[in-house]
């Protein structure tokens, strides 16, 4: 559908804009505009007016959200401009000034508006800004007025803030880990933002932040005890009077004040009850503190000896081992080269393996050899000191690609179109099949292996660079699925980290932390 900004209607007018970062505090590997040239989840990293539009209609993201949304609710929907790459170190001020500036721009150069969608992740930490998402919507308040309704949806890693609750009317972040609810909660939030703008309503708001941090390895909203904050979530949401609510699991890896839990209800006019349920759920996730921060797991050494183990003794087609790469998180803003359990299958002669490694140089000496060439490589562990050393490997180069492939699947987040940038596959004399790529996209779609003709489901061993978002894709292949509690810039253990902005008493920096309300 083309759109057509120059129209007049009686429609609403609704815009969406959005800069959607995951910033990782701790990775060294900072993002600047060079980043923003291409993205590992989108074909155009940067996308404005009806590339905004078209990138996302047949999608499972937010944006496809709006888009249906629209239609059901009669509204004009004003794609602007959205940015998004993959996640990693904190953003450039430069990144911010201009496809901030930009953003802001457009939205006045376009106005007036009927309402705001601002389709962000949550975490998006920049050298000025530690709450980059507060900001952003703080300018557009100061652009669109206070009588022009603004709803923001996020990601359930999301360090809710209380800047982004004050400059918005509404927050909707995800319900589910791994994220398949993208789009229904975007029509949640459309819903809300037409009320608002044709009824001259709006709902009263309460954000409670316990001062806890849910640990990675209980994100997942589908197991306790993550499960029973969100049961509670549900149990709320359906009382009278709540007209919505949501929760922010956090982001670990970034040192913000917010950092940690967030419990945030909406009632229909009442800020009591609003600060009643939102305190409801947050005591009662504050009463499981110690069991929503837990880093389990083998270490790399055991993961890879219990896997071929196992590996030895299943059936044929019971489906790989996939082994979930904890420390080198690519979704949180890892470096895609760590090399702690690449180590381990090369000193155990693991022979059926398969994963990714993030390396340009060894692409580089593949690429000069050509296929079918045999090279000798040093892969991986070369970002820096966090994820390992490289390993060295020989072997014979089979495969060479753009690194583009798409997945009209199930998807964590609903992202469809991927670039993994140019692509060379190793079949290695030490065991291991090795995909070499340029950017650091997350392994969270099975068609990043079929498009280089391999069948992950054909390997006794696979690795995910990720905890929770490889599990969509990998579960109906798996055999077995084990997170592996390796080191990194996305280790588990907090402790690792030197944080110097979240709050003082955070539990569990803080075994002692406390957690006192009026």
């Amino acid at each position: 559908m083309r759109i057509d900004n120059s129209q007049v209607t009686n429609k609403l007018r609704i815009a969406t804009l959005g800069i959607h970062h995951e910033t990782n505090t701790f990775a060294t590997n900072k993002t600047t505009m060079n980043d923003f040239k291409r993205s590992g989840m989108q074909t155009y990293a940067v996308q404005r007016g009806q590339q905004y539009h078209d990138m996302h209609e047949l999608s499972q993201t937010s944006m496809a959200g709006f888009i249906q949304a629209s239609k059901r609710l009669d509204f004009d929907l004003i794609p602007l401009i959205f940015a998004a790459t993959d996640p990693a170190g904190t953003i450039s001020k430069e990144v911010y000034d201009t496809l901030g500036g930009e953003a802001l721009k457009m939205l006045q150069d376009q106005g007036p508006f009927d309402g705001v969608l601002l389709n962000q992740m949550g975490a998006a930490v920049s050298e000025e800004y530690p709450d980059m998402d507060g900001e952003l919507a703080r300018r557009v308040r100061e652009i669109v007025g206070p009588d022009v309704p603004v709803a923001m949806t996020l990601d359930l890693h999301a360090n809710v803030s209380q800047q982004m609750a004050d400059e918005t009317d509404v927050l909707v972040i995800y319900k589910t880990n791994p994220h398949t609810d993208a789009v229904p909660r975007a029509h949640d939030a459309c819903d809300l933002v037409v009320r608002m703008a044709t009824d001259n309503w709006r709902p009263a708001m309460w954000l409670e932040q316990p001062p806890m941090v849910v640990g990675i390895f209980q994100h997942d909203t589908r197991d306790m005890p993550m499960k029973a904050v969100i049961d509670d979530l549900e149990t709320v949401l359906a009382q009278t009077g709540i007209v919505g609510g949501s929760i922010g699991e956090g982001y670990p890896w970034s040192d913000v004040y917010e950092n940690g839990l967030a419990c945030y209800v909406l009632h229909e006019d009442s800020v009591d009850e609003a600060k009643k349920a939102a305190r409801w759920i947050a005591d009662r996730a504050w009463s499981n503190r110690k069991e929503l921060y837990e880093p389990v797991g083998p270490t790399s050494s055991e993961a890879v000896e219990y896997a071929l183990k196992q590996a030895a003794e299943k059936s044929d087609d019971s489906g790989p081992i996939v082994l979930l790469d904890v420390g080198d998180n690519i979704g949180a803003g890892s470096s895609g080269d760590s090399t702690f359990l690449l180590a381990e299958a090369v000193k155990h002669g693991a022979s059926s393996w398969l994963q990714t490694v993030r390396d340009t140089e060894a692409i580089d000496v593949c690429v000069a050899a050509g296929i079918g060439s045999t090279v000798t490589v040093n892969v991986g562990g070369k970002t820096d000191s966090l994820h390992g050393e490289p390993v060295q490997l020989t072997g014979r180069v089979t495969r060479m690609s753009d690194g583009r492939f798409e997945d009209t699947g199930t998807v964590h987040a609903g992202w469809r179109f991927f670039d993994a940038g140019p692509t060379v596959v190793i079949e290695s004399e030490e065991g291991p099949t090795v995909a070499l790529v340029t950017s650091r996209v997350g392994n969270m779609s099975r068609e990043q292996f079929y498009s280089l003709g391999y069948r992950p489901d054909d390997f006794d061993i696979v690795v995910a660079k990720g905890v929770v978002s490889p599990r969509p894709a990998y579960q109906p292949i798996a055999s077995e699925m084990i997170t592996v509690n390796t080191p990194g810039a996305t280790s588990a253990d907090m402790s690792t980290f030197e944080y110097k902005r979240v709050r003082e008493s955070l539990y569990p920096l803080d075994l002692n932390a406390e957690y006192v309300h009026d």
